[in-house]
């Protein structure tokens, strides 16, 4: 009977210094809804999730996939993406690098595909690591076809600080897909991000500098604006 669970990858933690526990990544091939599962075993105990290709490489998993050398499954991620359809186990498995290539995609995929997928890595290392200069230079290269790419690896549940960059980034986009985004980013608790979202749910830019005291943002003006816009939404706010 041939295998229906491929392991693409094991390893240990960089802070696992004992190599206490061991860190997996497999593929299932008859799960073709969640065909990636993330695991760890410690001694006889072992626990693990199955997720779908997107969600198995989300920003939070980044860590456990390079301990597993699977880095690679975050281009396959992007490649899906820019295909715009699910990709099934055995397509994924057909873009598994060979061994001592696990840091570039196998598949090959068009030029402008390939050069859109290293835009998009370079925006989404930055927003990790938070680098606002990064970040201010590359809101000038966002376009309509790479925005709704970065809107959809927002979540409500990131940390205040990766979707505090996330809204530095869109400050001025207009897209529908960044309209989540910045309706979650009233209740920041940066005065920046409440600022740039009262100006891209009202549409009206113009607001920023109403919303500033003697060179800078005066937080009660920021929050009389939050509540009106909230106000204003309150079936999205809420």
């Amino acid at each position: 009977m041939p295998a229906t669970s491929i392991v693409l990858g094991t390893g240990h933690l960089p802070g696992d210094h004992q190599k206490t526990t061991l860190q997996d990544v497999h593929l299932h091939l008859d799960c073709p809804d969640t065909p990636i599962s993330l695991g760890e075993r410690s001694g006889p105990q072992s626990i693990g999730a199955v997720f779908t290709l997107q969600k198995a490489t989300d920003y939070a998993f980044w860590e456990h996939l390079r301990a597993c050398g699977c880095e690679w499954l975050r281009h396959v991620a992007d490649e899906e993406r820019l295909a715009g359809r699910i990709f099934t186990p055995e397509e994924i498995l057909q873009r598994r690098p060979a061994a001592g290539a696990v840091d570039t995609p196998v598949a090959a995929v068009p030029a402008a595909k390939s050069k859109r997928i290293a835009e998009l890595e370079q925006v989404l290392e930055a927003l990790e690591a938070q680098d606002f200069e990064e970040i201010e230079g590359l809101r000038d290269r966002l376009d309509g076809e790479l925005v709704p790419e970065i809107a959809a690896q927002w979540r409500d549940d990131l940390p205040w600080a990766v979707k505090d960059a996330y809204a530095a980034l869109l400050m001025d986009r207009l897209e529908e897909c960044v309209r989540p985004l910045f309706v979650d980013a009233l209740r920041s608790p940066t005065v920046e991000s409440r600022a740039y979202a009262v100006c891209v749910l009202t549409r009206d830019f113009g607001r920023f500098d109403a919303m500033m005291s003697h060179g800078a943002l005066d937080e009660g003006r920021v929050d009389a604006a939050v509540k009106g816009v909230g106000a204003l939404i309150k079936d999205e706010f809420e």
